[in-house]
């Protein structure tokens, strides 16, 4: 009986010694995240009341922190993507990831296989609009009248010029005279 009793006790002893040995042993499971910088330095805006403007955007989709960010002026897609931290199964290719951040909107990270599409808006009536400063390629080129030439014209202008201020504005981009934003009017939204 002593022998058995011995040999239960050096099972159990080996059985934990075992266990401690695969927790040691065991490696944190690391994720791949690709890290965003900003390429410039960017020079915040101040208000006239002395304070820095902010932009405000809302990150959801493959990010491990989807939550409302408070940004500065000037800052970009990528670098809100930076806090929110990119899931393994996120997809960023599907964004402009140096797109200018607009103030009041949505960046959704779509995970690999999804396709964007843009969201309908309330606002004008139900219509399906599109952001156009805050809109990919394929957003706006979702926008009747809109092809490849005229959505990296819009892409440019916002690189060069920065987020519209109006939709009167847009008649400043190439391609784009009075009766094509008489057409357009609900389609292309500036906040």
């Amino acid at each position: 009986m002593e022998k058995w009793k011995r040999y239960v006790v050096g099972l159990v002893v080996g059985l934990f010694i075992g266990v401690g040995y695969l927790f040691a042993s065991k490696q944190p499971e690391t994720t791949i995240v690709e890290e965003f910088t900003v390429t410039e330095e960017v020079e915040p805006n101040v208000s006239a009341e002395g304070g820095v403007s902010q932009v405000v955007v809302y990150v959801a989709g493959a990010v491990e922190t989807p939550d409302v960010y408070t940004m500065p002026q000037g800052a970009r897609v990528g670098d809100v993507l930076t806090l929110a931290v990119l899931t393994s199964d996120a997809d960023p290719q599907q964004l402009n990831l140096a797109q200018l951040l607009v103030d009041g909107t949505k960046v959704t990270v779509p995970r690999k296989g999804e396709v964007l599409v843009a969201a309908p808006d309330t606002t004008s009536g139900g219509t399906n609009g599109v952001h156009v400063n805050s809109a990919t390629k394929e957003e706006l080129m979702s926008v009747p009248g809109i092809g490849p030439a005229k959505a990296d014209a819009i892409l440019t202008y916002l690189q060069t010029h920065g987020p519209f201020k109006s939709y009167e504005e847009i008649g400043n981009v190439k391609g784009f005279g009075e009766k094509t934003l008489e057409s357009m009017e609900g389609y292309l939204l500036v906040p």
